[in-house]
């Protein structure tokens, strides 16, 4: 018999950190393909990978001694936060005799949420 016969991958992995590092790879993967989802307009997969990516940090225990913007989750909502006012902005530069004041204010807002996804 083999010392590797009865073997728990899960504890050892655990044991070493190594468990938390896979899920937060995993959720790093997870995150980016929510945000493709999100920014071409695939809303609904941009909903599963959200829950997908909230499972991950619950099982990775990632959400313990940190802000809400560091975790995954938090991330994903300032690139909602982001990509929204981007498309706010498209809009208001498409619409016809739109004014100068509306448009730079759609601007700003866009600008700031990008400032708080890239820095969050």
């Amino acid at each position: 018999m083999s010392p590797l016969d009865n073997f728990n991958y899960d504890d050892a992995m655990a044991e070493t950190g190594q468990r938390s590092e896979a899920c937060r790879r995993l959720g790093d993967k997870i995150l980016a393909a929510f945000t493709h989802a999100y920014a071409v307009g695939e809303q609904d997969v941009a909903r599963k990978l959200k829950t997908a990516l909230a499972a991950n940090e619950k099982n990775a225990n990632a959400s313990q001694n940190r802000r809400a913007s560091d975790s995954a989750i938090g991330q994903a909502d300032l690139w909602v936060k982001f990509v929204d006012s981007r498309d706010s902005y498209k809009k208001a530069c498409d619409k016809k005799g739109a004014n100068a004041s509306s448009i730079a204010a759609s601007l700003d807002d866009m600008k700031d949420a990008y400032r708080q996804w890239s820095m969050g």
